[in-house]
């Protein structure tokens, strides 16, 4: 089946085959679509008038509506209708003379949170109207869902050929989930439609131009927005970018090489360094053999206990091992953590494998009621920004920020169909990269019947200066993406922060970035020429101690992501 796109009606004529660099695999789809301008708003939609409330506590400033936007911009009088929240703050005195626009990433993060967020940075709070919202098919705008389809619970270090058939039919089953579970919405869940969304907000707001601060797959977002609204682009800065000139395949193919660097060269090091705290290992070496001896442990037997007086279960398996460390290396602040955590689980092995299960179990009803409550939300949540593809259909995802990362991801670029580039892939990256790069098999995109849909890509060409923002030690979007991104991207500065790994840096990660970002979006006046900032270093153990916050993640408020997080948990909810 064809579906429609945004370039129906408006005589554009079809693309040639779309190709996936470096592999011989047959593409996501044969022909395409371009996509390359915007449909004309009907004015049903331009006419229509928000109905703004206030969202969260009053301290936060923050109002939030609805807006109806069409299920497809190329065929805006179907009548299918779909609703986006949005969420705005303006400053405490006068009126905004700028609006900026913020993203978390994912893709397919809620955002409602990027308005008061933005709102807190000092800076912007002055003369900015800021403004937040939730994608299409996340948060509280209309959703999409992949409820049941199946995760992957094998061990993607098994070779064997039965395991591999499983992990390709789990795979494979994703889409069928997705299609049932999304009534018809899921081929229209793309960046070439939110980007329209967007823009319709900014005309219903009464702004000519917007700023704009995307992290992580929100720099996705952001260049493809200039891409299709130059006239409209004020200030940008895109934060531990993607590379948004090629597919979103070369931006996860480089996922196994940029977390197996973050955890070798910045955690395992940092680690040997206070073994007389953390009881991992006195070299790097020895912290990596630590992990996969526990590793292997947890393979030949799990440690499943009860927490909180048997209200929860958490199964500590090999895969749980993995997604944890992976998940902690996001940033630097849940180092202690992922060493504390390592700690307890080698300890609960050694004691299931002496004692059996009541010993094991009598190590986690000797921790107060404060740790297991912290541990069950560690175990239980999900990593907040571009994440692996490993880590779908895992408790503690939310389904509909689930179901649209597999959308935009699937969706927007083409991707080799059928097994055999996975494997290829996990044979490649696995040996040297064994943290992630044995999931490469994990993708439920090689198996993704896409939309009839060619985008533009970026180039940058007539725009005004873009701000990139990249530490080099990034796990999620390896630095070499934003290399590779700034090359292409035209008039494009890239700022970069020396001795740092941290995924999302603009908003208390670096005091020299911050101020370079600010003076960017208060002045307009970019760095004449790229420049970088020294990191802040990782702190002391002692500097680490997590406590658990009002927002239940368990995570320090103070990084960007896990901020926006929390402020979006705070002021969802409120509209019907």
């Amino acid at each position: 089946m064809k579906y429609l796109t945004l370039a129906v009606g408006l005589g554009i004529s079809a693309a040639a085959v779309l190709v996936v660099p470096g592999s011989g695999a047959t593409a996501s789809m044969q022909t395409a679509t371009v996509v390359d301008k915007p449909h004309r708003v009907a004015n049903k939609y331009l006419e229509q008038r928000p109905d703004w409330i206030q969202c969260g506590e009053a301290e936060f400033r923050t109002y939030c509506a609805k807006i109806t936007v069409p299920r497809d911009w190329a065929n805006q009088y179907s009548g299918n209708d779909l609703q986006i929240a949005v969420s705005k703050v303006a400053p405490a005195k006068g009126k905004p003379s700028r609006v900026v626009f913020g993203n978390p990433g994912g893709p397919g993060g809620a955002g409602l949170g990027m308005a008061p967020y933005l709102a807190s940075q000092a800076p912007l709070a002055k003369d900015h109207l800021t403004v937040g919202f939730d994608p299409r098919g996340t948060g509280g705008s209309t959703n999409v869902s992949c409820d049941g389809s199946p995760g992957y619970t094998m061990d993607p270090r098994d070779r064997d050929p039965a395991n591999q058939a499983l992990i390709s039919e789990a795979s494979a089953m994703v889409k069928p989930y997705c299609d049932r579970q999304s009534r018809g919405l899921l081929p229209y869940i793309t960046t070439a439609q939110t980007v329209q969304d967007m823009d319709l907000i900014r005309q219903l707001l009464g702004f000519d131009k917007i700023d704009y601060v995307g992290y992580s797959g929100g720099t996705w977002l952001g260049a493809y927005y200039q891409t299709y609204f130059p006239d409209h682009v004020g200030r940008f800065v895109l934060d531990s970018n993607t590379d948004f000139t090629k597919t979103w395949f070369d931006t996860f193919v480089s996922q196994p090489q940029a977390f197996e660097r973050r955890f070798r060269e910045d955690f395992a090091p940092w680690a040997a360094k206070y073994d007389d705290q953390l009881h991992l290992g006195s070299s790097p070496a020895g912290v990596i053999r630590t992990y996969e001896r526990l590793r292997r442990a947890l393979k030949e037997r799990p440690a499943v206990e009860e927490f909180l007086d048997a209200a929860v279960q958490v199964r500590y398996d090999q895969n749980a091992l993995d997604m944890m460390v992976s998940n902690d290396m996001y940033t630097k602040l849940d180092f202690y953590s992922l060493a504390v955590d390592m700690a307890f689980i080698r300890d609960l092995s050694a004691a299931q494998a002496k004692g059996g299960p009541q010993a094991a179990q009598r190590q986690v009803d000797g921790l107060s009621l404060a740790r297991q409550q912290q541990l069950v939300q560690r175990a239980n949540r999900a990593p907040v920004g571009l994440r692996t593809f490993g880590t779908f259909g895992t408790f503690g995802m939310v389904d509909s920020e689930d179901a649209t990362f597999n959308a935009i991801t699937c969706n927007d670029t083409a991707w080799p169909q059928g097994p055999e580039t996975g494997a290829q892939l996990a044979a490649r990256l696995g040996p040297h990269f064994p943290l992630i790069g044995w999931t490469m098999t994990e993708n439920p995109c090689f198996y993704w019947n896409r939309p009839n849909l060619t985008m533009p890509t970026p180039t940058g060409n007539g725009l005004p200066t873009t701000l990139m923002v990249q530490s080099v030690h990034d796990p999620a979007t390896s630095y070499g993406l934003a290399v590779s991104a700034h090359s292409r991207y035209a008039g494009s500065r890239l700022l970069t922060v020396t001795n740092e790994g941290d995924h999302g840096v603009y908003g208390g990660v670096n005091r020299c970035a911050d101020r370079i970002v600010n003076t960017f979006l208060t002045t307009g006046k970019a760095p004449a020429k790229d420049v970088s900032c020294a990191g802040e270093g990782i702190p002391a153990p002692d500097k680490l101690m997590p406590g658990l916050d009002e927002a239940g993640t368990g995570y320090s408020k103070e990084t960007p992501l896990r901020r926006i997080a929390g402020f979006t948990k705070a002021v969802s909810g409120y509209l019907h």
